[in-house]
C-alpha cells in the first residue's frame, strides 16, 4: 500500500505538536466527568437506584475493550480522519464515509449540549442566579465559544496547555468535595449512604436487571468522547502509538474515576432529593456540602468541564471534517489550513457556530428546547453505535492474524468483539427503552450519515479516498502486514 500512502499523509496538520500526555489529556477532558455526571446522576439512579456503579462500571469495561480495537487501526494508520479511513478499509468505503460523517454529527450534537449550558452555568457561577435572559445566556456562551476556538485554532500546544489548567481547576474542587461528601454519608444526615459492595450487586437495582442495563444505556453518554486522540494522531508524537495508549490509559481511568464519581455522589442524600434536582444534583450537592458561596464552587467545576470540553469537541471533528475535505469528499473550504498554527481554521469556525445557532431556537422556543433535548438525547446511542462498528471492524480487518498467538487472539480479536458486541446490545435495547423521541432520532441520525455517504459516493467516486480504498482491497496481505504480523 505504500503508493497509496500519500492520500492520509500529513498535509498540512502540525506532526508532533503534542505527546502521549497531550493525547491523554484529550481523551479524558472530552469526555467531561465532573459535567457528565451533573448531566445524568439523577437518570442513572432513577433506572437503578444505589447499584448506579455496577451500570457504569459494565459499560466502562466495554468502552476499554473497544479502546483496544482502535489502538490497533491507529497502528496501521495514524489519521485525522480516522475512524472513516479504518472503517472503510476493514468493511467498505461508503460505510467508512458514513461513519466519518457520524462522529462529526455526534461531536456537533454532543457540543449542543455543551454550549446550552455553559452560558447559564456561567451565570450562576457568577451572579447565582438562573433567571438571566435569553440573550444574556446567549452572549455569554457565544463569548465562552469564541475564547475557546480561538484557542484551539492557535494550536493543540496552547489548547492542552489550557485543558490542564481547568482539569487542575476542575478536578481539585471535585476531590475536595468528594471528601466532603464522604463526611457528610458517614454522618447519615438527610438519608445520605456511603459507598458500599452492594453497590454492585443487581439485586440492588431499584429496576432489577431491566433498571440496570436501562443505567448502562445511559452511562453511554458519560464515556462519549474518549476516541479523541485517534483523530490527533498527524499532530502526535509517535503518532503510530501514542494515541491508541492514550484511548486505552483513558478509558481504563475513566471506568474507574466515573465508578467511584457516582458510587460517591449517589449517596449525598436519599434518592427521592437526587431525583428531584435532576441535572443541577452537583449544585444540590454544593449546597449541602458547603456553605454559602463556597457551595458554588462545585458548580464552577462543572463549568470547568463543560468550556474544557466545548474546546475539544470543536477540535475533534474539525480534524475528521479536514480530512475528508482534502479527500474530496466534503467542500474544499474545510481543508483550509491556518498558516502559522497549521490547525483546520475554516472547519473549526463552521463546528464553532452550528451549536452557537441551535442554543437561539432552544433559547426562543419551548417546544424548539424540547425538540434539541432530544437530539442531545441521542448523543449516548449514537456512541454506543460508532463504537461497536470500529471495534467490529478492528477485529475483521485482522482477522487473518488472530491465530498467530494467544495475545493477537485475546487483545486483537476477542476482547474488541466482545466490547463491540456488548454496545450493540445496549444500542438495541436502548431503542426499545429510550424515549419514542430519542430512539426516533437516533436511528434517522444514523440512516441519515450512511444515505449521505452513498450521496458522496456517486458525486465523488474518483476521490482519492476511494481510489485508495480500491488499491488496497487489491492489494496482497503481505504488503499490509509486516511478517511478525505487527501492522506498518
Amino acid at each position: 500500500m505504500t503508493d497509496t500512502e500519500g492520500h492520509f499523509e500529513e498535509q498540512g496538520l502540525r506532526s508532533g505538536a503534542i505527546g502521549l500526555g497531550g493525547d491523554l489529556v484529550a481523551a479524558v477532558v472530552n469526555v467531561a466527568p465532573s459535567s457528565s455526571v451533573a448531566f445524568t446522576l439523577a437518570l442513572l439512579v432513577g433506572f437503578s437506584g444505589q447499584a448506579s456503579p455496577l451500570a457504569v462500571l459494565l459499560c466502562g469495561l466495554g468502552m476499554v475493550f473497544c479502546a483496544l480495537g482502535y489502538a490497533r487501526l491507529n497502528r496501521w494508520r495514524a489519521s485525522a480522519g480516522a475512524a472513516y479511513l479504518w472503517v472503510g478499509a476493514a468493511i467498505n468505503p461508503v460505510i467508512g464515509v458514513g461513519t466519518g460523517l457520524l462522529s462529526i454529527l455526534t461531536c456537533i450534537v454532543s457540543n449542543t449540549a455543551n454550549v446550552t449550558l455553559a452560558g447559564s452555568y456561567a451565570l450562576y457561577v457568577i451572579f447565582n442566579t438562573h433567571s438571566a435572559s435569553s440573550l444574556f445566556v446567549w452572549l455569554t456562551a457565544g463569548a465562552i465559544v469564541g475564547l475557546m476556538l480561538w484557542v484551539a485554532i492557535t494550536g493543540l500546544k496552547l489548547s492542552v496547555r489550557v485543558q490542564l489548567v481547568l482539569m487542575a481547576i476542575e478536578y481539585s474542587v471535585i476531590v475536595s468535595f468528594v471528601i466532603l461528601a464522604l463526611i457528610h454519608e458517614a454522618s447519615g444526615a438527610g438519608g445520605a449512604t456511603l459507598p458500599s459492595l452492594h453497590d454492585f450487586r443487581i439485586s440492588t437495582s431499584f429496576g432489577g436487571f431491566k433498571g440496570l442495563a436501562e443505567s448502562a444505556v445511559i452511562a453511554a453518554f458519560l464515556y462519549g468522547s474518549w476516541e479523541t486522540p485517534s483523530s490527533l494522531g498527524e499532530e502526535s508524537t509517535n503518532s503510530k502509538f501514542n494515541p491508541g495508549r492514550a484511548m486505552i490509559l483513558g478509558t481504563v481511568f475513566l471506568t474507574v474515576w466515573y465508578t467511584f464519581l457516582i458510587a460517591v455522589f449517589q449517596g449525598i442524600s436519599g434518592r427521592a432529593q437526587v431525583l428531584a434536582h435532576g441535572s443541577d444534583i452537583l449544585a444540590y450537592a454544593g449546597t449541602v456540602l458547603a456553605p454559602g458561596a463556597w457551595s458554588r464552587l462545585l458548580p464552577f467545576a462543572v463549568l470547568m468541564a463543560v468550556v474544557g470540553t466545548t474546546q475539544m469537541q470543536m477540535i475533534q471533528p474539525s480534524r475528521i471534517a479536514y480530512s475528508l475535505s482534502r479527500d474530496e469528499l466534503l467542500p474544499k473550504f474545510l481543508k483550509k489550513i491556518h498558516p502559522t498554527h497549521r490547525t483546520p481554521w475554516a472547519a473549526l469556525i463552521v463546528l464553532a457556530a452550528i451549536p452557537l445557532a441551535l442554543l437561539i431556537p432552544y433559547l426562543a422556543s419551548s417546544g424548539l428546547h424540547t425538540a434539541i433535548n432530544d437530539l442531545v438525547g441521542a448523543t449516548g446511542m449514537l456512541y454506543l453505535f460508532m463504537y461497536f462498528l470500529v471495534a467490529v471492524s478492528s477485529v475483521w480487518f485482522y482477522r487473518s492474524q488472530l491465530t498467530r498467538s494467544f495475545n493477537e487472539f485475546l487483545i486483537g480479536g476477542v476482547l474488541p468483539l466482545v466490547g463491540g458486541l456488548f454496545l450493540l446490545v445496549l444500542f438495541i435495547y436502548g431503542l426499545t427503552t429510550q424515549t419514542k423521541a430519542i430512539a426516533v432520532v437516533s436511528a434517522v441520525g444514523i440512516v441519515l450519515v450512511y444515505v449521505l455517504a452513498v450521496v458522496i459516493k456517486r458525486v465523488r467516486p474518483n476521490s482519492p479516498f476511494f481510489k485508495a480504498m480500491d488499491e488496497l482491497r487489491n492489494s496482497p496481505e503481505d504488503v499490509i502486514f509486516t511478517p511478525d504480523g505487527e501492522l506498518l
